[in-house]
């Protein structure tokens, strides 16, 4: 049995609606199935449709780039926090930081610190907090800055991550938002695909195959043969 196959693509969906317009242009009074005030709601729906398609493939395009960006960064600062911890853990060794000051940064005071797992997004932003915050107050009592890398080169990297993170989200946020207005729109488009088809299979059911056949392709019209399985 042959049945009609409705457009599966944003593309093709909206070339369906289009070709719709364009045969209702060019119609005569007697052959048109649409009337005004639904020509303009075709139009300005058409219109949406594509802006907001437009504005989807930006928004994951946007998003993707940030992926990229995301990963580079979180490397670059896990590098930095790890370099820091481990040139504190260091002077401690040395002695030339007392245990006592282990608390500024997070540690436990009076004993000897144990390098964080620094491979989660929430343990690099925890920790580099906490490294920046203790350098601050260490420093704030007197204390020599630790070097190779300093606290400034690490916060750099640090508040580009943070930053990037926080643009992730957003990112995400806007495809998923995007992501849900255009399939509202995908329904709607395949309801009025729908709504037009039936109407030209009605007002032109009486005519010659060969006849109907050109005006099924005006419209777009697809038909596909599917088994009839019993």
């Amino acid at each position: 049995m042959y049945l009609k196959k409705v457009p599966e693509t944003d593309e093709s969906r909206i070339e369906a609606l289009q070709a719709a317009i364009d045969r209702e242009e060019l119609n005569g009074d007697e052959e048109i199935i649409l009337s005004l005030e639904e020509m303009q709601e075709l139009r300005t729906f058409v219109t949406s449709y594509e802006g907001v398609g437009f504005v989807m493939q930006q928004a994951e395009k946007d998003f993707a780039q940030s992926q990229t960006d995301y990963i580079k960064l979180f490397d670059t600062a896990q590098m930095y926090v790890s370099h820091f911890i481990q040139v504190l853990q260091l002077t401690t060794i040395r002695d030339e930081i007392k245990l006592e000051s282990l608390s500024d940064y997070g540690f436990e005071s009076g004993k000897e610190m144990e390098l964080p797992d620094l491979s989660t997004e929430e343990a690099v932003i925890y920790w580099g907090e906490k490294m920046i915050q203790g350098e601050a107050k260490r420093m704030s009592r007197g204390g020599y800055p630790l070097y190779n890398p300093t606290i400034a080169k690490v916060k750099v990297h640090y508040e580009l991550f943070t930053d990037i993170v926080h643009s992730t989200k957003i990112y995400r946020q806007n495809v998923e938002r995007q992501q849900t207005a255009l399939q509202d729109l995908q329904h709607k488009a395949e309801s009025m695909i729908r709504d037009i088809w039936s109407r030209v299979e009605e007002k032109y059911a009486s005519m010659p195959i060969q006849e109907l056949s050109e005006i099924y392709q005006a419209y777009k019209i697809n038909y596909h043969y599917q088994k009839d399985v019993r």
